[in-house]
């Protein structure tokens, strides 16, 4: 068996008592067959205790004020303490790793939603490497119909990717919008069954080919030269860049996408009940005062946070493309996967905007949309404890729910509000920059 994982990965210990936000409170647990049988035969102390306190029907523990039943006041768990480690079901035991299971691989990575895991993940300041470790242990995966040949394409494709998104030569939304493209063409090559013309198409992806020159003859940087599309960066990336500025897209706009995702967004149902308090109403000071303001706020929040903000959609574009793009093995939808990763970006950003606008323009939390910032505010950047904050409850909220997560990915297929243009108007943001 092979497993893969980030290099920060071994870095994470769980701080029990000491987390301010206790994975153990704020959602249901579900409770695997194995475990559930095992708390039905339990003897002893605990077994009234679990009689009680498990929804034998839900197939999760029940809870008391949002937090589960064996959760003490000491946010320690008295299960734990009662019957040792060994009684913990499967969620209790892996969680904040997150395990996706391929014909004979295993990739691990830690969830975004634990505030301690978020604090690693996000406080990475180099490029994530990925490494592998294999055992004598040969199992494979559940789906007989499994295609390894597709799955070995999106592989390929992926470490593109990561190379793409990691290639600091380039602005981060330049990276993303290159990204979304590649998957975009991949998605063409998978539904028309022309696996075999993939590998031409990473090449002409890959940051060798994309980058030959670091300077361009009017000696323009190559991240300059990508932000700005000019001659100066590699051959593909002048040419995606002039793709760019002569797509249209100026029918489109991050206003519109974005605005059209919070209302995805919105349609959410909430696992947290203290979430609608913090994500409902963002919408309006956002968006409330039109598209003027909206722009004319986000180029005052861009000037604050830029620089936080590039290694910032790395991260999180790195992130979900480990966690869910080679899953399309299993639905033939690569192209859905990446829109996704695209699209939690974008709405990470927006909440953090929302946020930023919130302190500098009333102090504190508001109902109200501003009319547009303007300059008038001390331009101060939002503490990375914010950030890691509400990272983690976005990462909550939207991966923990199959229901949630399959709203958006569905969303983002099926609607033309997220074809790929109106997508890359959001990422590349020209007027903006």
């Amino acid at each position: 068996m092979l497993y893969t994982y980030p290099h920060y990965y071994k870095k994470f210990r769980c701080i029990a008592s000491e987390c301010e936000d206790t994975c153990c409170a704020g959602w249901a647990i579900t409770i695997d067959p194995k475990s559930l049988e095992k708390y039905r035969h339990a003897k002893g102390g605990m077994k009234a205790r679990l009689k009680k306190s498990v929804d034998w029907k839900q197939k999760c523990f029940k809870q008391k004020e949002h937090r589960c039943a064996f959760l003490n006041e000491e946010n320690l768990c008295d299960l734990y303490t009662g019957m040792g480690p060994d009684s913990l079901c499967w969620t209790c035991k892996t969680y904040p790793r997150h395990i996706e299971v391929f014909d004979g691989v295993r990739e691990v990575s830690l969830c975004l939603s634990c505030i301690e895991a978020a604090r690693i993940i996000l406080g990475t300041k180099e490029p994530v490497r990925f490494l592998s470790s294999e055992n004598d242990k040969e199992e494979s995966c559940e789906d007989e119909d499994f295609d390894f040949f597709l799955y070995t394409k999106l592989g390929e494709a992926r470490d593109v990717i990561f190379e793409i998104l990691e290639n600091r030569e380039l602005s981060s939304e330049l990276r993303m919008a290159l990204c979304l493209a590649l998957a975009h063409d991949l998605q063409r090559r998978v539904w028309n069954e022309k696996l075999y013309e993939v590998d031409e198409l990473l090449e002409r992806y890959r940051v060798g080919n994309m980058c030959k020159a670091a300077q361009g003859a009017d000696g323009m940087s190559v991240k300059d030269a990508g932000q700005a599309g000019h001659a100066g960066a590699g051959a593909t990336v002048t040419r995606f860049c002039r793709r760019l500025a002569s797509a249209s897209l100026e029918q489109y706009s991050r206003f519109e996408t974005a605005s059209e995702l919070y209302t995805v967004f919105e349609k959410m149902e909430p696992l947290d009940p203290a979430w609608p308090d913090r994500r409902d109403g963002m919408d309006e000071i956002l968006y409330g005062a039109g598209k003027e303001a909206y722009e004319a706020n986000r180029r005052a929040f861009l000037t604050a946070n830029g620089t936080r903000l590039e290694l910032l959609r790395e991260q999180i574009m790195v992130y979900f493309v480990f966690g869910y793009f080679c899953g399309a093995v299993y639905n033939d939808n690569p192209y859905g996967k990446m829109k996704l990763a695209v699209a939690a970006t974008i709405l990470v950003e927006e909440m953090l905007m929302a946020e930023w606008l919130q302190e500098k323009t009333h102090g504190g939390p508001a109902t109200a949309a501003p009319t547009g910032i303007r300059g008038k505010v001390a331009a101060a950047a939002l503490p990375e404890t914010q950030i890691v904050d509400l990272v983690h409850c976005f990462s909550r909220e939207v991966e923990h729910s199959d229901e949630n997560r399959g709203l958006l990915e569905d969303e983002l297929v099926k609607r033309e509000e997220f074809c790929l243009k109106a997508l890359l108007a959001a990422a590349v943001e020209w007027k903006n920059r």
